[in-house]
């Protein structure tokens, strides 16, 4: 594992066509959308399917390591993902995105909303952030994410 595969996030949100997403053609993270903005079985076997195809494409193998959260339960047959679940009561323990990386995308993000903060009040500008702002800030964030963090 070499900590440079990183894969665009997904973020979900409770809007199905945010106005800030208007004239835009492409997004910095995937979006998608549900009433309560939480991950649905439907939603992971979308994002599963993608990611399984955009592995085919590269000719790479995947073993996903993932929580038992009901919405991730999956049938799909993939062709270049293999799905793992950790056992009952110890995603907090041996989690990988647990192990740091959470929290290293959380300082991160923090950092940039400062800077928009800052940079509004310098404008004099009151601070506001919409979604695709947030979107921008996010993928910032997790490109920074520096490799060794990944790895340890």
């Amino acid at each position: 594992m070499t900590g440079t595969d990183k894969i665009k996030p997904l973020l979900i949100g409770k809007s199905a066509k945010p106005r800030c997403f208007k004239g835009i053609k492409t997004y910095p993270l995937d979006y998608e959308s549900n009433k309560k903005a939480w991950m649905t079985s439907a939603l992971f076997e979308k994002w599963l399917s993608n990611f399984d195809k955009k592995m085919s494409l590269k000719g790479k193998k995947v073993l996903l390591l993932i929580d038992n959260c009901t919405a991730h339960k999956t049938k799909k047959k993939l062709n270049s993902i293999k799905v793992d679940f950790f056992p009952p009561n110890t995603t907090s323990q041996i989690q990988p995105m647990d192990q740091g990386i959470i929290q290293n995308i959380k300082i991160l993000y923090r950092k940039e909303i400062i800077r928009k903060m800052v940079n509004d009040i310098d404008e004099g500008r009151s601070f506001s952030i919409n979604l695709l702002q947030t979107m921008r800030m996010c993928y910032k964030a997790w490109e920074n994410v520096e490799k060794n963090t990944i790895v340890n």
